[in-house]
């Protein structure tokens, strides 16, 4: 009787096992056959463009200078337009997480796409990094386990030029507003930097996305007499407003300070615009960051110009997501969150670099950028001064005052 009931245990135990090993043999090389799929989805035609649009041949040689494969696989890439619109936004985010099946979404300025495009991959459990979106919402009240804020926030660019600009060029100020999530966001943190230095905002004007004349709020800044007028919008909007506080005088009067500032725009209009203004920087292409030099080089090799601060926080992001995968061994959104959480790092953005698990901030230093006169530029594309660098403990606001609560997977 033993025997048989051996025998029969035996039996058992050798179909299971090749039972269970036709299973693998029939999942494993569909698991392998399944590459990481990276995507970048940002402004290629809205008010944003001519800035980000370029954040897709940084996330393209991020992944050349990885390798390409990942995973005994090539690395798939994809990118899509939302234009700047955060319903756009929403929408393309569902596609390609749910029809092109992609593992990670990058990018995505303007704020309430930002935020849209966080709430899909809370939904899909697949990770998002926005770059491009300012808004604290992310590492704040809306904070999720599959969402990453890379080198930047509202917090860091309004506090870190904020504090310095009361403290150096003037107490009493006027905003000039982008009117959606991103603008309100830096206004409520310029003027909590202003009156923590004893300031006065003396008034503000909510201004639409994409508006072409800032006469009305050039004058009304003019009629309240600031010693500082802060421009809160970006891109075509931010050159716009510039261009027309030089032409109505405003300038002589009062120094401006910028919410964001790029060397694109820069170009476009000429140093003697924004001569002498100021903003907050997360890079500038003369960094001396492990990497930054081979980086510069090869994108003025290719581009005829050096990067901005937008490509090379993608190029790092994109490099530490590949990175983090690799640590992992799979693509797993879990694994790989694991790996994020936490993990120190130095690169051609970030030297050091920080992922905070509370709350999902990448923090590092933040430097006071001063444009430079036309005299003073000797060499194309160098427009900017660093006058002041910001250490990241300061530049970005403690983990334990954000609102963020971390939920689980």
């Amino acid at each position: 009787m033993m025997k048989k009931y051996d025998t029969s245990l035996g039996f058992m135990v050798g179909v299971l096992v090749l039972v269970f090993g036709m299973i693998t043999l029939t999942i494993s090389p569909a698991l392998a056959s399944d590459p990481v799929k990276v995507s970048i989805l940002t402004d290629m035609s809205g008010p944003y463009a001519g800035i980000t649009a370029s954040n897709v041949e940084a996330a393209k040689m991020a992944i050349a200078d990885f390798g390409g494969k990942l995973l005994g696989k090539d690395i798939d890439f994809v990118y899509r337009d939302h234009q700047c619109k955060a319903d756009l936004g929403n929408q393309k985010a569902k596609e390609l997480y749910e029809k092109e099946k992609v593992d990670v979404i990058f990018d995505c300025p303007n704020s309430a796409a930002g935020l849209a495009v966080s709430n899909q991959a809370l939904l899909h459990k697949k990770l998002f990094f926005s770059i491009g979106s300012g808004t604290t919402r992310h590492t704040g009240p809306d904070c999720n386990r599959y969402t990453f804020d890379w080198a930047y926030n509202d917090y860091m660019l309004a506090t870190a030029v904020g504090l310095w600009a009361a403290d150096n060029l003037g107490k009493k100020w006027y905003t000039i507003t982008a009117d959606y999530a991103w603008g309100h966001d830096l206004l409520k943190h310029f003027k909590h930097a202003l009156e923590s230095k004893g300031g006065t905002l003396l008034g503000n004007d909510m201004v639409a996305l994409g508006t072409s004349d800032f006469s009305p709020y050039i004058l009304n800044a003019m009629k309240a007499n600031p010693e500082v007028l802060v421009l809160l919008n970006a891109g075509k909007d931010g050159v716009n407003s510039t261009k027309q506080a030089n032409e109505f005088g405003l300038k002589k009067k009062a120094k401006i300070v910028h919410a964001l500032l790029f060397i694109e725009g820069i170009k476009a209009v000429g140093s003697d615009v924004f001569a002498d203004d100021y903003v907050t920087g997360a890079w500038y292409w003369k960094s001396k960051n492990p990497g930054a030099k081979e980086f510069v080089e090869k994108w003025r090799a290719k581009f005829n110009k050096p990067p901005n601060w937008m490509n090379a926080a993608t190029y790092s992001c994109v490099t530490q997501y590949l990175e983090a995968v690799k640590r992992a061994g799979t693509k797993d959104p879990k694994a790989v969150i694991k790996q994020l959480e936490g993990h120190k790092f130095r690169d051609l953005l970030a030297n050091p670099g920080y992922i905070r698990p509370e709350d999902h901030m990448q923090v590092g230093d933040a430097y006071i950028l001063r444009v430079k006169r036309p005299e003073e530029v000797k060499e194309a594309w160098d427009y900017f001064e660093i006058v002041g660098v910001v250490p990241a403990k300061q530049a970005h606001m403690d983990p334990n005052e954000t609102g963020c609560k971390m939920g689980g997977f």
